[in-house]
């Protein structure tokens, strides 16, 4: 008997799952949950640079439905995309900080998949209430 290719994804998600665990059982709840959101933040982190990053392709790599990841966030209160926004914006806080940053701000927003430098400026002032540009004025005593 032969299986199909999402019966061989997902008993390959319970092998991973019976091999992190120990337990012969598959896990059920909120650890599944948990380990559901490990996944999903690994992938995003991996694939964080990808401008084209989305719900759909991130459930299809991992082998679940966008709604099965929809609902892995749910207890998170965040949706996908804003998730991905907030990690981007945290790379590229990271990166600004650098002391021995050489990088443009834009090469940065690029860098950390932002595709256009407009949604960029707005998004990093509305998260940290300043713009980019304030770290390299303020390089002594950083404002965040």
């Amino acid at each position: 008997m032969t299986t199909s290719a999402p019966q061989a994804v997902s008993g390959l998600a319970f092998a991973e799952i019976r091999l992190r665990t120990g337990s012969p059982r598959p896990m059920r709840g909120e650890a599944l949950r948990k380990l559901r959101l490990q996944r999903i933040l690994a992938y995003i982190d991996e694939n964080l640079a990808d401008p084209d990053l989305c719900a759909h392709e991130t459930a299809r790599a991992l082998g679940m439905s966008v709604r099965g990841l929809h609902l892995a966030l749910a207890p998170e209160r965040e949706s996908f995309n804003l998730l991905v926004q907030r990690r981007r914006l945290g790379a590229c806080l990271a990166l600004l900080r650098r002391p021995d940053r050489d990088d443009r701000i834009v090469d940065i927003a690029f860098a950390c998949g932002f595709n256009s430098l407009s949604s960029f400026y707005r998004a990093f002032r509305r998260c940290f209430g300043s713009c980019p540009r304030a770290l390299e004025v303020c390089k002594k005593g950083v404002l965040f």
